[in-house]
């Protein structure tokens, strides 16, 4: 049996992204989601959670010209788990989301359709959708 990791969020961008650059000059982007609970069956409040998302290459680029705080966006990915020491050496675990897929979802990414409802803009020139496979091998040259 195949394994699957696969996540889809929507949620809401609690600061602009943060855009670094590897070694060999490609693209990091690095934003949190904060992503509302289902609401509980006894009528109490749901809650947030807020998602550390990672992008790279391509989708990091757009990502860092486009998104901004309050933007609200789709995001689909993989979750990643990982360890590292701190400069105190401490051990610490992280644990993301790194995506593949953006979709900005705020109604300046929407077109008006003659039926009146709004549909998401599909070009990825104007960085409403883009599709990318994250690139794993840079991912330990990340410096955040």
């Amino acid at each position: 049996m195949a394994n699957l990791n696969k996540i889809i969020l929507v949620g809401n961008l609690t600061a602009d992204p943060e855009m670094r650059f590897t070694v060999d000059g490609s693209a990091v982007t690095k934003y949190r989601l904060a992503v509302q609970r289902p609401p509980k069956s006894d009528g109490g409040e749901s809650g947030v959670d807020f998602i550390p998302i990672v992008t790279f290459g391509r989708l990091a680029e757009i990502s860092g010209e486009y998104l901004k705080k309050g933007k609200t966006v789709l995001v689909e990915g993989r979750i990643q788990v990982r360890s590292y020491t701190t400069t105190e050496g401490q051990s610490k675990w992280a644990t993301e989301v790194i995506a593949n897929v953006m979709r900005m979802l705020d109604k300046k990414g929407m077109e008006e359709t003659p039926s009146g409802s709004g549909k998401a803009t599909e070009a990825a020139g104007a960085g409403s959708a883009v599709d990318l496979d994250s690139e794993d091998a840079l991912y330990d040259d990340i410096p955040f």
